[in-house]
């Protein structure tokens, strides 16, 4: 990998969240970590908490595990990219979905804007590398300070790059787990980081939180491809009305 290409793929890690984004990410967090401990969200009252959610035009589809529903509070998009959080079903709902993921955590999806000609795949190596420098773990680090990040460990699922990672800075409240897992892909142009966070009331070992972080991203990915296939055969189908209605014509 060429230095110009890995230095956009650092870009596009580092440029999502940060600064008031990652202000907004901590605080989405923290709050949607609150909330599944008290069992409600007051913010959806009533009806259905989507299971998943398109961003970046329909490029992108984030769907969590079984169990689990997008906080569409919580959850935006901006100039940079999107924030997805999810929780549990039955807590966001306040009940009304009576969905419950086996186990209690939290899980958000950072989806850059647009990669620019950066990729995680061919550059497992040199971001390797990035993570353990003190600039990574800056990047890696709640509260952007690499003092607070220890990685450890890295390893590789069906071409994703998947970080067992130790951050002590606190969110508000310290309302999870000091570890966590991301995973970072790319997925049709785009970047797509996703972390699996734990909570201090019922803590999970590194191998279920590993394990739920592959179902995430499979899920993902599913998901994603299935919307494409769908939008394909819209296009095709509107092609072949436009086509025969020109031939009628």
């Amino acid at each position: 990998m060429t230095d110009a290409r890995l230095n956009r793929t650092r870009r596009a890690l580092a440029a999502w969240p940060s600064g008031g984004a990652r202000r907004r990410l901590r605080a989405a967090v923290a709050l949607g970590v609150a909330l599944m401990v008290a069992g409600c969200d007051p913010s959806i009252l009533m009806g259905q908490a989507p299971t998943s959610m398109a961003v970046a035009d329909g490029a992108v589809v984030i769907a969590g595990p079984p169990g689990f529903c997008v906080d569409t509070n919580a959850s935006h998009q901006g100039s940079k990219g999107a924030f997805v959080l999810l929780g549990s079903c039955a807590s966001i709902t306040d009940g009304a979905q009576k969905s419950r993921p086996p186990i209690r955590a939290v899980l958000t999806a950072a989806v850059s804007e647009g990669a620019q000609g950066g990729s995680v795949a061919g550059s497992e190596r040199q971001l390797t590398a990035f993570f353990q420098s003190a600039a990574g773990r800056a990047v890696l680090s709640r509260s952007g300070d690499s003092r607070t990040v220890k990685l450890l460990g890295i390893s590789h699922y069906r071409g994703a790059m998947v970080l067992h990672i130790q951050d002590v800075a606190p969110f508000p409240g310290q309302a999870v787990q000091p570890d966590y897992w991301r995973a970072l892909f790319d997925l049709d142009g785009h970047i797509v980081t996703l972390n699996v966070f734990g909570v201090p009331e019922v803590r999970f070992s590194a191998d279920v939180g590993r394990a739920v972080l592959r179902v995430f991203i499979t899920r993902v990915r599913a998901a994603s491809a299935e919307a494409a296939a769908e939008a394909a055969k819209a296009q095709a189908g509107a092609k072949a009305g436009a086509k025969a209605s020109a031939t009628s014509g």
